[in-house]
Order: structure tokens, then sequence, then C-alpha cells
């Protein structure tokens, strides 16, 4: 007998293409996929379909994250804000864990997104720093030559991963080869960088944080590692260094991304939330979740969620936080540069400096702070991952015989993306 159809009907589609949204709109899904998509009187109805009236709401196409860091406790999150898919970006997690958790999720075993895995990334060591959780101490996959590089990359693909995750310490001739090997086995690579330019012309799909594109602006090479590395030993924060950027350099770097459509996810919101006009806001959803008893998150969850404003408004002097304004407006600058110029924006959560999940909804009005267009916004949580990450056949936008995941919300995100 065949699965009887579910209706989702009178809502206002936002489909993930960029089309103007559907008023009025009818969803058919059948065996977990859609069947058909249209306005009311356009589109068959089964006789025995189950409807759902969702009336005066928005239907989009679930929100992807597009560089997740997945721990035991985020599935529910996730799904709690409409993420039905985790792109787990990791450079350090055990790829088993991560396995086994993708696993679990398809087979109904464990609530929680669908998992797009990397495993660890491939790197070498090249920092002179060692501190105490810097990269060089946690356990990439280290490479030396062509050959251990494309062993590491075909054991990721016997493993199950669909992403290859290399750090920014690999030689420009090793990511080559790393990137190659990985398209032979249809991989998509997705890449830290301190020489965003070398990296494109590499061939990675995609280039990851808002530092890999802001050192790559500065072109005397021994400074910008130097910033880098002062940046992993501890020397300096994140949120100061960002002030170090050189803007009058930001067009070399997105013209190279854009030239060959490299995607760039800034995940700015980790770091620099505070700084946002929407602040208020986002403490004001943070603590709902966070004091919500049936949310049962770890007590660290606070702790790290809360951090990120008491590190710029306690502890930070007035200058340090003068500083690090600078970093957030440049931050912003790149945003809308890169966007404009025809970039394709895709955004992320990069917890734990804050809440998994909400940080991406968090970046996400972030961007549309800095000028890029709510449309634009939606596709870098949705269209824009799956494509990069080559899923976009089944993933990412609302249409016929893609796998029929949705995230229905009040009001209008084109109006208020928040």
């Amino acid at each position: 007998m065949a699965e009887k159809a579910l209706v989702v009907q009178g809502g206002r589609l936002i489909d993930g293409t960029g089309r103007p949204p559907i008023e009025n709109a009818v969803i058919v899904i059948q065996a977990g996929r859609f069947q058909a998509v249209g306005r009311l009187g356009a589109v068959s109805i089964p006789a025995d379909a189950q409807l759902i009236d969702v009336k005066g709401k928005t239907v989009l196409p679930g929100f992807i994250d597009g560089h997740g860091h997945l721990e035991d406790f985020h599935g529910e999150l996730y799904l709690h804000l409409g993420i039905t898919t985790c792109a787990s970006i990791e450079l350090y997690q055990d790829g088993p864990w991560t396995l086994a958790q993708k696993q679990g999720t398809a087979l109904g075993k464990i609530r929680g997104p669908r998992i797009w895995m990397s495993d660890r990334a491939i790197g070498a060591v090249g920092t002179e720093h060692d501190a105490f959780g810097s990269r060089t101490s946690r356990g990439n996959i280290i490479v030396t030559t062509a050959e251990e590089v494309r062993q590491a990359v075909r054991r990721k693909k016997e493993l199950g991963c669909d992403i290859l995750k290399v750090n920014e310490f690999l030689s420009l001739d090793l990511l080559k080869v790393a990137v190659d090997e990985a398209h032979r086995l249809d991989m998509p690579v997705a890449a830290h960088s301190w020489d965003v330019v070398g990296s494109v012309k590499a061939g990675v799909d995609s280039i990851e944080h808002i530092w890999s594109v802001g050192y790559s602006s500065i072109p005397y090479a021994p400074a910008r590692r130097k910033l880098a590395e002062d940046r992993l030993g501890g020397v300096i924060d994140q949120e100061l260094a960002g002030a170090y950027y050189q803007t009058e350099n930001f067009d070399a770097v997105i013209g190279a991304m854009v030239e060959r459509q490299v995607a760039w996810t800034p995940t700015i919101a980790k770091w620099l939330r505070p700084f946002s006009p929407s602040a208020a806001r986002f403490r004001e959803r943070e603590n709902q979740i966070l004091n919500n008893p049936d949310a049962d998150l770890p007590a660290a969850v606070r702790t790290v969620t809360d951090n990120a404003y008491d590190k710029l408004f306690k502890r930070y002097t007035p200058e340090q936080r003068e500083q690090a304004k600078i970093g957030y407006e440049k931050a912003g600058e790149f945003i809308r540069r890169f966007v404009q110029a025809g970039g394709i924006l895709k955004e992320g959560s990069d917890p734990p400096r804050g809440m998994a999940a909400l940080l991406m909804h968090q970046a996400l009005a972030m961007d549309v702070e800095a000028g890029v267009p709510p449309m634009t916004a939606i596709q870098a949580a949705t269209f824009n991952v799956a494509r990069t990450f080559k899923k976009d056949k089944d993933y990412g936008s609302v249409e016929r015989g893609k796998v029929a995941d949705l995230s229905i919300v009040e009001g209008d995100p084109l109006q208020d993306i928040w």
C-alpha cells in the first residue's frame, strides 16, 4: 500500500532557491520527499492526504548548520531551532564517535539533525606555539608527503566521511594533492587558511571563518603568520586580532573566491555577537533556553555562552573593547563586500563559544545587519550549504524530488530574520 500523502498548505513559502516567496503555498510530501510544490489551485492535492494548515506562518527548507562541532547533547537543541542537518566539521573529534551519531540518527535511534561529517582535519604542525588546547597539540592527522595525504583522504572516504577538512598548516603543494584526491572521490573540501588566494587556487570548496580571510588581507607573510600564531598561542585574543585586518586588501581576497565560486563561512557570532544591535534579543533567547528545565543542558553551556559578554564588557579594558569593535566593524565590512561582489555566503554556528545551533541564527542576523539581503542570508543556511558540500540534489531547497525537510516559523524572516 502506498504511503499516505502529507500536505502542508496555506503558508508563505520561501523555498531556498532565491526565487520570490509563494503565498498560500501547497507542499505535497510522500515517501519522505516533496512530490509537488506550488500555489493553492495550481497543485493537485491527493484526496486522502493528511492536511496541515500553516496559514499565517512562513515555511522554509530545514536549516543546515554549515559549520558545526557536534556534541552528544546538541541533537534536540538543533531540532528545536529548526536545523535539520549539521555539517560537523571537526578538527579533533574522533571519527568513530561522529559516525556512530550519524548512523544512530539515520536509524531513528538518536533525536537530532542529519549529520554530514568530516572527522579530524588533515594538516601539519606549523607553529612554534604548543599552548594547552592549541591546534598543534590536539590530534590533527599529520601528513608530510603526497602519498600520506592520498592515503589519509582515501581512508576518510572508507570511513563514510562526507567532507574533507584541512587545517591552515598544510603546505599549498600538499593541499593541492588533498583537494585533487578528495574531488576524485566526490568529497568537498573545507579549509582553514592563512593564504586564501593560494587555498582557492588549490581548489578548495569553502573557506572557514572570518580570521582566514582577515589574515589573508595582510600581504606581508611574516606579519600575517605572526598574528595567526600569536592568536593560536594565546598571545592575542581573536576579538582583538581582527583590528589588524587590512581593509584595503579585502578586494583581492574576495575576488579570488568569487572568481572560483568558493563559499565562505564567517562564523563571527561566537566572538562578536555582544556588539550586535540585536545583542539584547540574543541574550533573551539564550536565557529562555538556558533557564528551561526541560532543555537539560550541561552547566558548561551557560558558562561559555555568558563568557562572550563577560569578556568584552567586564574583563576587557575600554581600550581593548574599542580595539575589538574595530575588528567587529571590519568583519561586517568584509561580509558586506563579499556578498555585494557575488560571493557564496554559507553560515554555521561553530560552538562552543556560545550555544550550538542558536549561534547560526545569531550569525544570520549579524549578516543582515552587515548589509546582506535577508533572502541571501536564508540561502546561507540552506541551499548554499547543500551546494557547497555537493548535497543540493537532495537538500537545501523545497523543490520536487528533494528530501522533505521543513522549518515552519512565525512571522516573516524577510522583514525580521531573528
